[in-house]
């Protein structure tokens, strides 16, 4: 499972990078980053483990592949 998972978050890092990449400053100024922060949270107190919707993820992939 590790390598999913590592392959999960590579790719949703480079998602979150391309998406951040297409906004501009102004669409920062009325940004609600309340469940940006929650998530820092979460990670910092969970360290390295993956968080409950990266889990669910790769559930719900596994199901689809018959794993």
């Amino acid at each position: 499972m590790t390598r999913e998972v590592d392959l999960i978050r590579a790719l949703a890092e480079d998602l979150a990078l391309e998406i951040i990449a297409s906004y501009t400053a102004d669409d920062f100024k009325d940004a609600d980053f309340t469940s940006l922060g929650q998530a820092a949270v979460y990670l910092a107190d969970h360290e390295d483990g993956p968080g409950p919707a990266l889990l669910e993820l790769i559930e719900k992939i596994q199901k689809a592949a018959g794993s």
